[in-house]
């Protein structure tokens, strides 16, 4: 399936509540698959393939499969419950989600010109945040920290929005360099060959960006993941 970057808008009073409670913060962003019937048989559906595949693995493997298979059914069946009254209201927002999809790796080495950093504000915006715990494993088999959670608070979600409000899209193509790419590394470089394949690039970067701005001036956090 390959990994896929998506990005989630939060208050700040959500973001301490997620800091005293990680799990909270993986039901929030995986509330939607668990709300979706179809996603949740598709789930169990390649559990049973892992069991099959997995029958001569060791115990240890042919656990974790059973610990991601609780989980799925523990977290939908809780979805499908009665909801009870909150004792006080919550201070939430309209969910604003957005995904940069496989194209997450392109976008950083574009405006970075690096694998996993570079210099100043425009790295963290797709790879920078302090990590949630991903205490349960929702992101990755026996709650590695592939895949985890990050997070930007308001601040700093306010100064990448500036950052990324200096960057001229049309320069983005320009970046890109099929063989430097391969080099480092970079997810989906093979792609590079063909540029013209990636004329869309300044399009979703302006999307991309207006998500941050929507947040700086909405005064939000982020939730950052890439699974």
């Amino acid at each position: 399936m390959g990994m896929v970057a998506k990005f989630h808008q939060i208050s700040p009073h959500q973001l301490s509540e997620f800091l005293l409670d990680p799990s909270s913060a993986y039901d929030y962003t995986m509330s939607p698959f668990y709300d979706n019937p179809t996603a949740i048989e598709q789930a169990e559906k390649m559990l049973d393939e892992l069991r099959i595949k997995t029958a001569g693995f060791p115990p240890a493997v042919r656990g974790q499969v059973e610990q991601v298979a609780g989980l799925l059914r523990r977290k939908s069946n809780a979805r499908k419950g009665p909801q009870l009254i909150p004792s006080r209201p919550k201070l939430e927002l309209t969910r604003k989600d957005f995904s940069l999809e496989k194209d997450w790796h392109v976008l950083h080495y574009a405006l970075n010109g690096t694998h996993d950093s570079g210099t100043g504000l425009l790295a963290d915006a797709i790879l920078g945040g302090q990590e949630i715990p991903d205490v349960e494993g929702v992101n990755s088999f026996g709650g590695g920290s592939s895949g985890a959670l990050r997070y930007l608070t308001a601040p700093q979600v306010r100064n990448v929005a500036t950052a990324l409000r200096e960057v001229e899209p049309t320069q983005l193509l320009s970046k890109l360099d099929v063989k430097d790419a391969q080099e480092k590394r970079i997810y989906l470089a093979h792609t590079l060959e063909n540029l013209s394949d990636w004329e869309y690039l300044p399009e979703l970067f302006v999307s991309f960006r207006q998500f941050y701005s929507d947040a700086a001036d909405s005064g939000n956090a982020m939730l950052l993941s890439i699974a």
